[in-house]
């Protein structure tokens, strides 16, 4: 017996580490193997001190132990193979498993009162005691107690064997066949009744083998199959090679990186080095590496990053390498696009604003003692042209240009971008440099195939660079500065910086920096110069527009508005001018002078920055005006384009009870046909006109004509700009109803003109 003591105890021992590894684990399965080595170890303990006692009171205790225990461990093992398997857990079935346990160990320890489950007897035989073990009726049902938990384990291990996928069937089988096993020797020991249970020993192994394939085994076919799975799926291509650089496992992406069958992985070293372009005895230098390579096929280019890696052993020993070869194809494109972007216009592909300006910096450092001009391009009312004929014609518009800058680049030194919107700029060599050139180019770029009814007119501004030393972006705002001197000029398209332009320039910014601040504070004030009839009695006035400024004094019109005009803010102070005239007529309407108007002017940039009729009607009826004192005057100008938009204005206007006045008539050279087209109420005459008119007859029947035509016309002639009796007298013979100038009044404060108007009419 001695050598059933001693393997009983080993796998105690060895049962025992199980438990403690198990114990200590955070697998979901785990204390359900704890609960089988747990109740094995009783058995196992109640065997050994029966083999080693001769006292049949304590073998007769331990029986019972055993008896009890081995239920207990059938039941758990019952509970383990349920959950192992993944069976659903039935509480009912549970429950009944544990009465059946419950009943069967409640009479098992009543074998003590009853004796009816076993009893044990001493012989002696040859000197020696043994203890005999007899079996009693309730031990038969105990044995089939225990057959039917251990039955239920087997039934449910079968049909996960049948269902499972033959990755994880070993796990299962070798359970199954190890509980089989242990019952068929189970049997045998019952039915040759030794007088010790050696079967503990197969239910010794079958709770070892429950610990291994629960708690510890993985199939290295699962695994296998999981590498292979999840190596198929990435996108980088991995190679694996053994000592001998021979590959023996190549996923799907190298396979087509390197252009092999899926099949045939023995060439992947070769194919790997052919890539890289290096051989055997170069890639044996070094243990790890990364390299960039490229690759062309079918006229596409790949770009790959490739990392290649040795591995050794705990000792050092070289047992094989891998390689990863990373498609950088897309991500090296976009990098590039970016930083392309970077540094270039996306719309043009030339130069933006800061790379322009950096390379200009390093030409100027390269090239001290060579001559250089900055050439600025800007077109005019760039916002009117992408309005009038959309983004698609703006943008080859653009991109016209900036061909015509990579056309001029006839030196390494010429360096050109777009500097934002329609601005572009260019660095070129003094002697390189032709006005001509220049004209004549800008001329063409324009012509995009198509009628364009807006002359589409670009400038070009130009400074001599004399001193190198200056910040860069100061020479391009120069030759800006430059254009802003002739923009609204047709006819001069290339200015040269001066220092005075550069004066303009900041006078300007000044002026328009502090115009919201004038309106709030009253320096911005209207001036009334009175319009009188053929019998010289004050009917009205025209509002104009004068700044009184803190620091400058009084400025004329002449000083401010055109900058306002160029830079778009004429709006704002044409709105605040409205209004005071529509708060001056109100005014004199509590006062009963109902009888006398206000003309106000609108400029043609007003048409293109705001709703003008949403604006004015708004006004008249803000301070419940009789729209007919207060008329509007526009110039023809505003005809030059979008014509049926404007008439729909103008109509818009006119049926809104406002009377529309044209100014200036006679100062263009298109005055008829905007006489014909615009609908008008009344017509004023600019006395630039009659200029000289004491010697030239020839123009005094030029005007006579006009002045027939208005009234033919039924609208009604006021002639500005009078100055003289020879004029009034001239005027008035040929006609003319209403006249403004100064021979009758000049522009004066509103407090004068109320009290030179006003206080005699009372």
């Amino acid at each position: 017996m001695l050598w059933f003591v001693v393997t009983v105890a080993l796998i105690a021992i060895i049962t025992i580490f199980c438990l403690v590894r198990t114990q200590r684990s955070d697998k979901e399965i785990a204390p359900y193997v704890s609960h089988c080595l747990f109740w094995l170890l009783i058995p196992i303990i109640s065997n050994i001190v029966i083999a080693l006692s001769d006292d049949p009171e304590v073998c007769k205790f331990c029986f019972t132990v055993y008896f009890i225990s081995t239920t207990v461990l059938l039941y758990y093992f019952a509970e383990f193979a349920i959950k192992f398997c993944n069976f659903a857990e039935k509480s009912f079935a549970s429950n009944l498993m544990m009465g059946i346990v419950a009943i069967d160990a409640v009479n098992l320890a009543l074998n003590y009162v009853f004796n009816h489950v076993f009893s044990v007897s001493v012989v002696e035989e040859g000197g020696e005691v043994d203890v005999v073990f007899q079996s009693l009726w309730y031990h038969k049902i105990h044995l089939g107690i225990s057959a039917l938990l251990l039955a239920i384990s087997i039934i449910v291990l079968t049909v996960k064997c049948i269902k499972t996928s033959k990755l994880y069937r070993d796990r299962y089988i070798v359970i199954l066949i190890v509980c089989i096993l242990a019952s068929f020797w189970e049997s045998f020991h019952v039915f040759t009744n030794g007088v010790v249970d050696q079967s503990i020993i197969g239910i010794c192994a079958c709770g070892l083998f429950i610990y291994i394939y629960a708690m510890e085994y993985v199939p290295s076919i699962l695994m296998d199959e999981m590498k292979k799975t999840v190596l198929a799926t990435v996108n980088d291509g991995i190679l694996f090679f053994d000592e001998n650089r021979d590959c023996i496992y190549a996923n799907p992406a190298a396979t087509f990186q390197l252009g092999m069958d899926l099949h045939e992985t023995a060439s992947g070293f070769e194919k790997l080095l052919a890539l890289t372009g290096e051989d055997r005895a170069e890639s044996a230098n070094y243990s790890s590496k990364v390299l960039t390579c490229t690759k062309m096929e079918d006229g596409e280019e790949y770009i790959y990053d490739i990392e290649f890696h040795k591995l050794h052993d705990m000792q050092g020993k070289l047992i094989g390498s891998f390689a990863k070869i990373t498609d950088t194809t897309e991500r090296t494109k976009r990098e590039n696009v970016n930083r392309f972007l970077a540094t270039h216009d996306k719309l043009t592909g030339i130069y933006n604003t800061d790379r322009l300006y950096d390379s200009v910096r390093q030409v100027l450092q390269e090239n001290p003692n060579k001559e250089f001009y900055v050439v600025t391009t800007d077109i005019k009312e760039f916002k009117l042209v992408n309005d009038r004929y959309g983004r698609d014609y703006a943008d080859k518009l653009l991109i016209r240009i900036a061909k015509l800058f990579g056309e001029k680049a006839v030196s390494p030194t010429t360096r050109y971008g777009r500097l934002g919107s329609d601005k572009f700029g260019c660095l070129i060599e003094k002697e390189h440099y032709e006005e001509n050139v220049f004209v004549q180019a800008m001329n063409e770029v324009p012509n995009i195939e198509r009628n364009l009814t807006i002359p589409i007119i670009m400038h070009a501004g130009v400074y001599e660079i004399e001193d190198k030393n200056i910040p860069v972006s100061a020479m391009f705002d120069r030759a800006f500065i430059a254009i802003a001197g002739i923009k609204n000029e047709a006819e001069c398209r290339v200015a040269y910086y001066e220092d005075t332009a550069r004066d303009q320039m900041l006078w300007g910014q000044k002026i328009t920096e502090q115009l919201d601040n004038a309106i709030v504070t009253g320096q911005i004030v209207p001036y009334l110069q009175a319009q009188v009839d053929r019998d010289g009695k004050v009917v009205g006035a025209e509002v104009l527009v004068r700044w009184i400024h803190p620091d400058e004094g009084f400025m004329p019109p002449g000083k401010f508005l055109s900058v306002l005009e160029k830079n778009g803010m004429i709006g704002k102070i044409d709105q605040y001018i409205w209004e005071c005239a529509c708060r001056i007529l109100r005014r004199w309407s509590f006062e009963g002078r109902d009888d006398l108007y206000l003309s106000v002017n609108i400029s043609p940039k007003d048409f293109y920055m705001m709703d003008v009729p949403e604006i004015i009607i708004g006004l008249a009826k803000k301070y419940e005006l009789d729209r007919k004192r207060l008329r509007l005057e526009i110039t023809e100008t505003i005809m030059m384009d979008d014509i049926d938009e404007k008439l729909k204005t103008i109509d818009k206007l006119r049926e809104a009870g406002f009377i529309v006045e044209m100014d200036d008539f006679g100062s263009g050279y298109s005055s008829l046909n905007m006489l014909k087209d615009m609908p008008v109420d009344v017509l004023k005459l600019d006395m630039i006109f009659l200029k000289d008119t004491a010697q030239d007859d020839r123009t005094k029947k030029i005007m006579s004509l006009i002045i027939d035509l208005a009234k033919s016309l039924d609208v009604p002639v006021i002639a500005e700009g009078v100055e003289t009796v020879e004029q009034v007298d001239f005027l008035a013979k040929m006609g003319c109803d209403y006249f403004q100038g100064y021979y009758f009044a000049r522009p004066v404060s509103l407090d004068e003109y109320e009290k030179k108007n006003l206080s005699s009419a009372s």
